[in-house]
Formats: C-alpha cells, sequence, structure tokens
C-alpha cells in the first residue's frame, strides 16, 4: 500500500490515524486512515510487548513490559523511539504510580529534551521528571494546591482527568475542575480553579494551535451527547465558550491524554473509539478511583481486551455512525497524527 500521491488526496483533510494494538505481544499494529477508510499494518520489532503512551514531533513514547525468566515479577521499561528513523533514546525505569499519564517536550533541534510523568491519583498534584541520560526521575509536588480546594467536597486528594502539552507546559485539569500547569523548563506550577464545573460530564483536553480547548459532555443512555467547547485565557485561566466561527469545519478525536483537533473536513464532528467512555479505560470520577488502584495491580500480568470501533458523533444532526465496517477486539487504542507513519495510505 503506497502513499496516495493525487492531487486530491493532497486536498484532503490531514486527519489523525487511528493506531490499534490486537495483540501487546506483537510486533504489528494496525493503523487506519479516516480519509480514505482504509488499514494497513505496520511490523516494528520495538512494538512488542511495547504500549505508545505519548507521540511528538515524529517521536513516540513507548513502555515495555517484560516477564523475568523463571518469576512472576514484571518489569517496565520506558523509551523514545523516532516512527522514521528507529532512533532510539532510552530512559530511566518507569516510575511506580497508581495511574499516569505522559507528554514529553521536544528542542529547537527536534529531539526530546523532557519527559513529564504526570500522576492521576495522588494526594497533591505530582509529576516525575527525567531527561535522556539520566538515571532517575526527579519529582515535583504542589503542596500549595491544597489552598484552593473546597473545604466541603467528599474527594479531598487529586484526580487528573485529562493533559495536554502546549508549548512547553503539561496543562491539566482534576475532578473538580482545578487547572494545573507545569512548566517543564522550569519546574514550576501554576494553580487556578473552574467556576461552574459540572463533576458529572466527561472532559477532555485538547492542543489546537496556541490554545487550550476543553470538551465537555454528558452521558445520556451510553453515549456521549451536548458537547461543549471551551478555550483558556492563559493570563486569567479561566474558561470561555468556543463561538460558531472557531467551531466550523473542525473536526476532533478525543482519548484521554492524546486528544487532537482537525480542520477541514466540513462538518462539526467528534470521533472516539467508544460510545460512552474516554477509550477503553474507566473515566475518571469518584468511583473508579479505587478501582484503578485494583486495576494497576492486575496489568500488569494481563492486559485488558475489548471490542472497539470508532465512533463518529455528528454535531449538526445528533447522529452517531460507527466508522469501521466491523467492530475489532484491541488491546490498545489511540490517535497519532497522520504525518508519524507517512500519511493517508490506500
Amino acid at each position: 500500500m503506497e502513499p496516495d500521491a493525487t492531487p486530491a488526496s493532497a486536498q484532503q483533510a490531514k486527519l489523525p490515524l487511528a493506531l490499534f494494538a490486537l495483540e501487546s505481544n506483537s510486533k504489528k499494529r494496525l493503523l487506519f486512515d479516516l480519509s480514505t477508510k482504509k488499514i494497513r499494518g505496520v511490523v516494528s520489532a520495538v512494538s512488542a510487548d511495547a504500549t505508545c503512551v505519548f507521540e511528538n514531533g515524529g517521536w513516540l513514547l513507548m513502555i515495555q513490559h517484560k516477564k523475568q525468566c523463571f518469576e512472576e515479577q514484571h518489569l517496565e521499561t520506558i523509551f523514545l523511539v523516532h516512527a522514521s528513523t528507529g532512533r532510539r533514546v532510552d530512559l530511566p525505569p518507569c516510575p511506580s504510580v497508581v495511574d499516569r499519564l505522559f507528554v514529553f517536550y521536544i528542542g529547537s533541534h527536534e529531539m526530546p529534551l523532557v519527559v513529564v510523568c504526570i500522576e492521576t491519583i495522588s494526594k497533591v498534584p505530582t509529576v516525575h521528571v527525567a531527561c535522556p541520560g539520566d538515571v532517575y526521575w526527579s519529582v515535583y509536588k504542589n503542596d500549595g494546591s491544597h489552598l484552593l480546594q473546597d473545604p466541603h467536597r467528599r474527594i479531598k486528594f487529586t484526580l487528573i482527568v485529562d493533559v495536554i502539552l502546549l508549548g512547553k507546559q503539561a496543562v491539566c485539569v482534576d475532578y473538580h475542575g482545578k487547572i494545573l500547569i507545569f512548566d517543564v523548563t522550569e519546574m514550576s506550577w501554576k494553580t487556578a480553579l473552574s467556576p461552574g464545573w459540572s463533576e458529572r460530564d466527561a472532559h477532555f483536553l485538547v492542543a489546537s494551535g496556541e490554545k487550550v480547548v476543553l470538551i465537555s459532555c454528558r452521558r445520556y443512555r451510553a453515549r456521549f451527547c451536548d458537547f461543549k467547547f471551551f478555550k483558556l485565557d492563559a493570563e486569567a485561566l479561566e474558561w470561555s465558550p468556543l463561538d460558531d466561527t472557531e467551531l466550523d469545519d473542525s473536526s476532533w478525536f478525543l482519548y484521554r491524554g492524546r486528544s487532537f483537533r482537525a480542520r477541514g473536513e466540513g462538518k462539526r464532528r467528534v470521533y472516539t473509539f467508544y460510545p460512552n467512555q474516554w477509550g477503553g479505560s474507566t473515566p475518571i470520577d469518584a468511583e473508579s478511583s479505587r478501582k484503578r488502584k485494583v486495576a494497576h495491580n492486575k496489568s500488569m500480568h494481563l492486559r485488558e481486551k475489548s471490542v472497539t470501533n470508532i465512533y463518529m458523533h455528528d454535531l449538526e444532526d445528533g447522529v452517531v455512525r460507527t466508522v469501521l465496517p466491523a467492530s475489532i477486539v484491541t488491546e490498545a487504542r489511540h490517535w497519532v497524527q497522520a504525518g508519524v507513519f507517512g500519511g493517508s495510505f490506500q
């Protein structure tokens, strides 16, 4: 399957690709191109027993799970690999935390400079930071964040809902609506509250140009609905609604920690891997936090398989359609930029 070089294809919107892992111990991954509705396989030795947890500038951040011989103990190694050149950069062993999200910053020479591991369940906001060549992760806690907490809320610890990288900043929101920004070069925190935040809604963050966009949606009859879009004022750290002109001709591809926006498809659409979930994992909320602690111990021994499709939510007519002709069983799934694996194909 060769890249499509026709003018018509070149004019198509550059939509993200859906990447599926059917078996985590396999070297093969499947890529689905929404522009051409075609699928192809990608084989790489680094994919075996490995999961891609973040992608930036053609670099993939991989976590590899290995079982020691004659023992039940499992080890995790973490490394960066360039999708085109195959160049690999090793990092210190993974921080042992209940649940985590990752981002990494690319420098002016298109090389990864700083990798950030965000704890999604912790007493105070906590990140672990490592650079290529480091032998351990440095820990940075936002000990002053408790000053912004509501004293009457039921849950006293931090539950990170989503995170995105915008420039040199890792922008997070937690279950209670708190905005947490960690500067990956200055190693400093900024924190603010979000008035009017609904803990019953699902929330996603998307980096759109130089803006941070928040998408909130409700769950109704086993599916997402009532999508609302907000942009973050970088100075005031406040959300304001996106207007119609900012929403026109935009598609949104949602997955916890790795969501994208694409323009040029002609309609307002939202794509998810599940009709009413983040993308395979239980949504972050008060009830799920306990389940995640238990699931973390199991995840080292058994990968959860789930029936997967791509769901297209048309925001103009309110209809939800499946994109794949038939659902498939996967162990992992997420979005990647089209250029990482050579763009669209047929």
